[in-house]
């Protein structure tokens, strides 16, 4: 063995920074790219983002005409109050002790999204230094407040605060939710009826009456993150023809700052120079990376109109089949390519907003050589529980034999029950009414 110093030539993939830059822009979302350039144009004084759009809201999507006569102060939306202000507003007309005010605000920040109280009692009590029976008594008081129901620790006692709060709360329908809730909840009412001797469609009544209450009250009120959905294209009809139009309120329009472009030329100081030729490089790499973003999803767009055609004019039952393979060879480029640039992007259709990711979806086997996609089976299967005898509702067994006979869709029942949990449809005993 031999210690020394050798030379050796070999050929290796690296990530440049400015590579890793690109594929990021290229998944980003409209708002992650605002973020992003105003990141940018913080850091480099060579970037004027002057005349760029500012994403902080919801866009208009189309352009407003010269001669429309709309108030545009109409158009400012509210704030909207989440749960916690509206029930901190209230607390203050409660007669609380100090402690008793401290208890109530930990369980008000401590509410799910539904407005559901989830922490266990003992810690709450552990949390505020108190007892559990004044936790108790203080929950009360948080039930007591608007809207109904909130402060529930589960679907059970929800249900059971409205209806009591609301004077509908019989004994009956006391007993059924206290003791045969599971039962009644998944429609087993042969044994309520039997045991509590109530007929099934008092039993019916009932659940229609539950049914409009609110299982979740804190869903009134806005989160504390609210996100809107921005399309990055607009689909038109014109005439006999589908166009495609990027948004101009996401159209990011950059350019350098003439102050210091005249800098760049002119400095002979040899600190400033290299600092400023570096900016001005990493600028161009931006610029490069947007307008790639800009020329994939422009691809990706046009692809999609043409593969998807009867989407865009008839509607989401018409989706065809279609991978993300199959576009990237259409447009030529790379299948992850697609992927990236399709990741939180939206587009505005005639049939409503819709991700672009849901374009793509598999395919399924007709009984002849044609194909179907998933989501056209799904739309299948949701028309047909619609229109069925609500008192004979079909198995999946039945809606299997329709599918087949009527649209020629051969799918096991193992499918069909699957696609039916996905479209949150309950099962033929759950959605059978008596009356």
């Amino acid at each position: 063995m031999e210690v020394g110093l050798f030379q050796q030539q070999s050929l290796k993939l690296s990530m440049s920074k400015e590579l890793s830059q690109a594929i990021s822009l290229l998944q980003y979302s409209s708002l992650d790219i605002a973020s992003f350039i105003q990141e940018q144009a913080m850091q480099n004084p060579l970037i004027d983002f002057g005349d760029a759009p500012l994403v902080t809201s919801r866009p208009s999507v189309y352009k407003q005409n010269a001669n429309d006569d709309k108030d545009l102060l109409n158009s400012i939306a509210s704030k909207q109050e989440t749960l916690t202000e509206h029930l901190l507003g209230q607390i203050v007309f409660l007669e609380l002790t100090t402690k008793e005010y401290d208890i109530i605000c930990y369980m008000i920040e401590n509410l799910d999204e539904h407005g559901y109280l989830k922490e266990d009692l003992m810690l709450v009590a552990q949390a505020c230094s108190c007892n559990l029976e004044e936790v108790e008594m203080v929950l009360n008081s948080l039930q007591q407040l608007d809207p109904i129901g909130v402060g529930a620790r589960n679907l059970q006692e929800c249900l059971l605060i409205q209806l009591e709060q609301s004077g509908q709360l019989s004994d009956e329908l006391e007993i059924i939710l206290t003791e045969y809730f599971q039962e009644f909840a998944y429609k087993k009412w042969s044994k309520i009826s039997k045991e509590c001797g109530i007929s099934l469609e008092q039993v019916q009544k009932y659940h229609d009456q539950i049914k409009r209450l609110n299982p979740r009250p804190g869903l009134l009120y806005a989160t504390q993150a609210e996100r809107f959905i921005i399309p990055d294209y607009i689909i038109k009809k014109e005439g006999n023809e589908l166009v495609a139009y990027a948004n101009e309120e996401l159209d990011f329009r950059l350019s350098v700052n003439d102050a210091y472009r005249q800098s760049l030329m002119l400095q002979d100081n040899h600190a400033v120079k290299p600092y400023l030729q570096e900016k001005y490089r990493e600028f161009q790499w931006i610029l490069k990376g947007l307008q790639t973003r800009k020329q994939t999803l422009n691809a990706i767009v046009h692809g999609l109109l043409e593969k998807q055609q009867r989407f865009f004019q008839h509607g989401p039952s018409f989706l065809q089949p279609l991978t993300m393979k199959e576009l990237a060879d259409y447009i030529n480029v790379h299948e992850s390519t697609v992927s990236r640039a399709t990741t939180h992007k939206y587009i505005q259709t005639p049939f409503g907003t819709f991700s672009m990711k849901s374009f793509f979806t598999a395919s399924l086997k007709l009984g002849t050589t044609e194909e179907t996609s998933v989501m056209t089976v799904k739309e299948l299967i949701k028309q047909l529980v619609e229109k069925e005898d609500k008192k004979k509702p079909l198995s999946d067994q039945q809606l299997t034999n329709q599918l087949l006979t009527e649209h020629d869709v051969k799918i096991s029942r193992r499918t069909v029950a699957k696609y039916r949990e996905q479209l949150n449809i309950a099962s033929s005993n759950q959605r059978k009414v008596y009356v």
